[in-house]
C-alpha cells in the first residue's frame, strides 16, 4: 500500500491535503475547546460568552485559514518544483541544448517524467549526431568523386593527350559520374524508406525466381571473378512488395561478389516453414572485422578500406531497413578470413 502510494503523485496530494485539514480541524477544535473552559470557568453572562466565544472563533478561522494556506502553499511549491525544472529543460531543448538533465528522482509520476524527459534529450542528442555525421559523410562522398572528375576534365583541355590518354581519363569520369549516381540513388531510396512503415506494392510472386534473375543481372560482375554460385533454392510463392524485396537480394549477392575472393563460391539457398521464409547467402570472403560487426548497417560505414571505390556504405542499411518495414530479421555470422553467411527471415 506504502509503495503504491509513493508511486502516485495524486496519492500523495491527497495525503497532503488531508493531512492539512486534519491539522486545521485540530487546531479549530483545540481553540473551541479552550473558549467554552474560559467562559464555563469565569461563569460569564450568556452575551458575555457569546462575545469571548465569537472573537475566539474568528481568531480560530484566520489562525487556521493562515496555517492551512501556507502549508498549502509549502506542499504545492514542492510538488511543482520539479515541473518547473522540466518546463526550463525543455526550453532549453527547443534551443537546440541536448546536453541538459533533470534532476529530480523519485517513484511518483514526476519522477517517471523527468527520467523518460532525460532519455529523450538523450536520444535526440544521439540523432543529432548521426545527423551531423551523416551530413559529413554525404560531403564526403560526393566530394571525392567531383574532385575526381574535375581534375581529369581538366587534364582532358591537354591537346596533347594520346589517344590511350584520353580514353583512361574519359572512362575514369564515366565511371565516377556513374558512381555518383549510384549515390544519389541509394540516398533517395534511404530516404523514402525511412517514411515507410508498410510495403506499398503487395503482389504474389515467385521468390525463388527472383533471385535466379538478380543472380542473371550481376552476371558480370561474378563472371569476372570466376566465382561458382551454389543454388539451393525451394519453390515458393511469396507475397510481398516485390521491388522492395529484390533491393534485399540485390544488395546482399552483390556484397557476397565484391568480398569473395576470385574462384570462389557462393552458397544461396532459401527454406519455408509454415509462417516465415529464410534465405541464406553465404560467401567464403573476406569477412567482417569482430570489431566492425556493430556498426555494418550504419549508414555510410565501410569496414573494409580497400573496397571504397566499390560502394558507398548504403547497401546494408537499406536491406535492414527494407527487412523491418516487411516485419521481418535479419542476421549475420562472419570470421575474419573465412567469409559471411546472412540469414534473411521474412513473415508469410
Amino acid at each position: 500500500m506504502t509503495k503504491q502510494i509513493s508511486k502516485s503523485i495524486r496519492a500523495k496530494g491527497t495525503i497532503i491535503a488531508i493531512s492539512i485539514l486534519m491539522f486545521s480541524c485540530f487546531v479549530s477544535f483545540t481553540l473551541m475547546t479552550f473558549a467554552f473552559l474560559l467562559t464555563y470557568k469565569n461563569v460569564l453572562s450568556i452575551k458575555e460568552a457569546h462575545t469571548v466565544f465569537g472573537s475566539i472563533m474568528l481568531l480560530a478561522f484566520i489562525l487556521c485559514f493562515g496555517i492551512g494556506s501556507s502549508l498549502l502553499y509549502l506542499a504545492l511549491r514542492r510538488i511543482s518544483r520539479p515541473i518547473i525544472e522540466i518546463s526550463n529543460a525543455a526550453k532549453e531543448v527547443a534551443k537546440g541544448n541536448f546536453s541538459v538533465v533533470t534532476t529530480h528522482k523519485s517513484n511518483d509520476e514526476l519522477g517517471t517524467l523527468s527520467k523518460n524527459f532525460n532519455l529523450m534529450v538523450k536520444e535526440l542528442g544521439n540523432m543529432e549526431y548521426l545527423r551531423k555525421d551523416f551530413i559529413s559523410s554525404i560531403s564526403h562522398e560526393f566530394k571525392t568523386p567531383i574532385a575526381s572528375i574535375k581534375g581529369f576534365a581538366e587534364m582532358l583541355q591537354d591537346k596533347n593527350l594520346s589517344d590511350e590518354e584520353f580514353r583512361t581519363y574519359t572512362g575514369i569520369i564515366i565511371e565516377e559520374t556513374g558512381r555518383l549516381s549510384q549515390l544519389s540513388m541509394n540516398i533517395l531510396r534511404l530516404s523514402k524508406l525511412d517514411n515507410q512503415t508498410i510495403p506499398e506494392n503487395k503482389k504474389e510472386f515467385m521468390l525463388d525466381e527472383q533471385i535466379r534473375k538478380t543472380i542473371v543481372l550481376l552476371e558480370e560482375k561474378w563472371s569476372k571473378k570466376n566465382l561458382n554460385l551454389d543454388l539451393d533454392l525451394d519453390e515458393m510463392i511469396y507475397i510481398g512488395d516485390e521491388g522492395l524485396i529484390q533491393q534485399i537480394w540485390m544488395n546482399l549477392i552483390e556484397n557476397a561478389i565484391k568480398f569473395s575472393e576470385d574462384s570462389g563460391e557462393i552458397f544461396i539457398q532459401t527454406k519455408k516453414t509454415q509462417n516465415h521464409v529464410f534465405v541464406e547467402i553465404k560467401d567464403q570472403g573476406i569477412g567482417i572485422d569482430e570489431k566492425d560487426q556493430t556498426r555494418i548497417y550504419e549508414k555510410f560505414f565501410q569496414g573494409d578500406k580497400s573496397h571504397n571505390k566499390e560502394g558507398s556504405g548504403l547497401g546494408l542499411a537499406i536491406v535492414k531497413k527494407i527487412v523491418e518495414i516487411c516485419q521481418g530479421e535479419i542476421k549475420f555470422v562472419s570470421e575474419k578470413g573465412k567469409g559471411t553467411t546472412f540469414i534473411v527471415r521474412l513473415p508469410i
